[in-house]
């Protein structure tokens, strides 16, 4: 089931959102960084780039932990300890970013998981914030759409309840994120096309920073 937010008079949605400032939602939630790509197409490992003086997995890992409060990497075993961020071990590695998602779902204690993929650098605080807000709202999970209307599954606020549904799509050998999505309950909120860029060639890359 999906719900769309966008028809949600302004009002309506400000007054929700206004509600849920009055109060921590912190202590439900608990966030992730999805960082086990090969990064193929970069020809080196994404989440090393530098931006401001930061490799983008602790850029990153900083602008998750001010939203949800706490920040775990899922990464192939070894690869980001050195940097003093936490990291949980891909227990699928290699089986693409599905399998980064039950690993954060498994390990979670929390109803709310915020967990976005290390290639996203125009993501921002406050949209983050908004997406873990219109979470508390249900019991869905909550995910962003493009502006030609598709989801973004590697941006979003996991709730505890999708992980049968999720391990039922993995185990029966789907891998495809927007594919597992279908078989859970869902809510989308419209974002503003340039925040849910990714980055995944030299050349994108460039010209992300010119």
């Amino acid at each position: 089931m999906i719900i769309h937010l966008q028809g949600m008079a302004i009002g309506a949605r400000r007054r929700c959102y206004d509600s849920l400032m009055s109060r921590s939602a912190l202590g439900a939630a608990a966030g992730f960084v999805l960082a086990g790509g090969q990064s193929r197409r970069m020809g080196r490992d994404k989440a090393l780039l530098v931006e401001d003086g930061l490799p983008w997995v602790e850029r990153m890992a900083g602008l998750v932990r001010a939203v949800a409060g706490t920040c775990t990497v899922v990464a192939p075993a070894g690869r980001y300890e050195g940097l003093g961020l936490p990291v949980l071990g891909d227990r699928w590695p290699g089986e693409g970013p599905l399998g980064g998602i039950l690993t954060a779902l498994d390990s979670s204690a929390a109803s709310l998981n915020l967990i976005v993929a290390v290639d996203m650098p125009f993501l921002e605080e406050e949209f983050l914030r908004s997406l873990l807000h219109e979470a508390e709202l249900g019991a869905e999970t909550v995910v962003p759409l493009h502006a030609d209307g598709n989801m973004e599954p590697l941006c979003g606020v996991y709730h505890a309840s999708a992980l049968p549904g999720l391990r039922r799509f993995f185990g029966g050998g789907g891998r495809r994120v927007k594919s597992a999505l279908r078989t859970i309950p869902i809510r989308t909120v419209p974002a503003p096309g340039h925040l849910l860029a990714n980055i995944n060639t030299p050349e994108q890359w460039k010209a992300a920073r010119s």
